[in-house]
């Protein structure tokens, strides 16, 4: 039986791209040498890039009149007129040649709506826009009718679906009526501590940033996307206080891409005079980022998503105390990692980082390294995938 690995990603929004390429790296270890897996993309700029971390992948290309038919009218014009015509997508017939029996999106992949009988394993990485989300990502050019189209297909044709947390789990469950049994989890694994740099190094962008007046101080990094929901005004709200209070030993800085919010963030930034308690980056290179982990004091994430976001294993992985959303105060196990943070009320964080522990920092940093190295591994994820490819032979043997 011959399996297909699909690896989509845009760099402009490292979190998911960053953790695609982490999955592809870790997945060819594994199975990168065996005639019966292959490696798909559709992308050539990515297939380089995976050239250079040593993935070998086949190009998929959409065919000329899917992309006309997909842009003039969208994405789900397309689909009702292949199923009104009983005709296969060009993705489908791609696979068929080259034999797949079974394929993994390993991420959340419009091209799993096109598979047709072919068995596929859909990543699902958060259904924030069911949660009754005010935010314009989740609702601006009809994006949340277009999410729902998509899970709608995937969720219910997918022979297995993967989420990074039991929490993304119960939600499926909740929302969708997905059988439990149908869902694996398996953590976010970052790119960033496993990136090979000597591989990159001729890449390396000549960043030309002036961190000289906060080298000082207690550097707090927030690696995110600039989207609303991320909630860097929570940061602001937090810098403000600092003024108030005389704070001036501590430094946020925040890095990421644009997604609408920037112009917003740095308004108020400049609108309240906090430059010289926040910087913002922009889009950085992984040296740079992985430069910051290695000389913050500290991470905070006080999205109003989730659960988790790769920067909570990337502070473990860093040993980093990390601030971050009480939204996972259910996870027992995290709980004992993190700093919870109440986002509706930032004195209560503030009082906690004036008042931090040298010990309580200690042990939530061996705690969180026990619980990366346990859960945040190639052979966690290989053990997670291969059981995935064995419990689909037992059924394909009943046809084939």
């Amino acid at each position: 039986m011959k399996t297909a690995f699909f690896i989509e990603g845009n760099s402009k929004n490292p979190g998911g791209y960053n953790q695609v390429l982490n999955s592809a790296v870790f997945l060819n270890y594994f199975f990168g040498n065996k005639n019966n897996y292959i490696f798909i993309t559709n992308d050539e700029k990515l297939k380089k890039e995976l050239n250079k971390i040593g993935v070998k992948s086949e190009i998929y290309k959409k065919n000329i009149i899917e992309k006309f038919l997909d842009y003039i009218f969208g994405l789900k014009f397309l689909i009702n007129f292949l199923i009104y015509f009983n005709l296969k997508h060009s993705f489908a017939k791609f696979l068929k040649k080259k034999k797949i029996k079974l394929i993994f999106f390993l991420s959340p992949s419009i091209y799993a709506t096109f598979c047709d009988d072919i068995n596929f394993v859909i990543n699902i990485w958060d259904v924030d826009h069911k949660k009754n989300s005010p935010f314009p990502e989740h609702k601006k050019d009809y994006v949340y009718e277009k999410r729902e189209n998509f899970l709608k297909i995937v969720l219910f044709k997918s022979f297995k679906i993967i989420v990074p947390h039991e929490e993304n789990k119960n939600e499926l469950v909740k929302f969708y009526n997905i059988p439990a049994s149908k869902i694996a989890i398996q953590t976010f694994i970052p790119y960033l501590p496993n990136m090979d740099f000597s591989i990159n190094k001729s890449d390396k962008i000549k960043e030309n940033y002036n961190l000289e007046k906060i080298k000082k101080k207690k550097i707090i990094l927030y690696p995110a996307t600039f989207w609303a929901h991320k909630n860097h005004n929570f940061i602001i709200e937090a810098a403000k206080v600092m003024v108030k209070d005389n704070k001036n030993d501590f430094h946020f800085v925040m890095t990421g891409s644009d997604r609408g919010n920037l112009n917003h963030i740095l308004n108020l930034i400049s609108s309240e005079n906090l430059q010289n308690y926040i910087t913002v980056l922009p889009l950085i290179s992984n040296f740079l980022l992985k430069k910051l982990y290695n000389e913050c004091f500290a991470v905070i994430m006080p999205t109003d998503a989730g659960p988790t976001n790769l920067p909570l294993y990337e502070a473990m992985f860093f040993k980093k105390p990390i601030f971050y959303s009480d939204k996972m105060n259910n996870d027992q196990e995290l709980k004992k990692i993190i700093f919870s943070i109440d986002l509706s009320d930032v004195h209560s964080f503030l009082k906690e980082l004036y008042n931090i522990n040298n010990n309580d920092i200690k042990t939530k940093i061996m705690k969180g390294y026990e619980y990366y190295n346990k859960f945040c591994t190639k052979e966690s994820l290989h053990l997670n995938y291969k059981l995935i490819i064995d419990e689909f032979n037992k059924q394909y043997s009943k046809w084939n």
